[in-house]
């Protein structure tokens, strides 16, 4: 089964809309304004790419000694 993060889910909704109103409104060439939806899962896809391959890693140090 396919475990879905609904975090991550938002994030690429929200960039694939972005990228796909901005793609539409403002160029002036018409071809890519026909085109905006493919923009849009292209730069959606590509930034859950990246967010998969380079996730944001926090790493805590919970061995540190405040005696010293």
């Amino acid at each position: 089964m396919i475990n879905i993060n609904k975090n991550n889910l938002i994030k690429y909704l929200i960039m694939f809309v972005v990228v796909t109103v901005s793609t539409r409104v403002i160029p002036t060439c018409g071809v890519l304004q026909q085109h905006a939806i493919y923009v849009g899962f292209i730069g959606a896809s590509t930034f859950a790419l990246i967010d998969t391959c380079y996730p944001n890693y926090v790493i805590v140090d919970g061995n540190k000694d405040n005696n010293n």
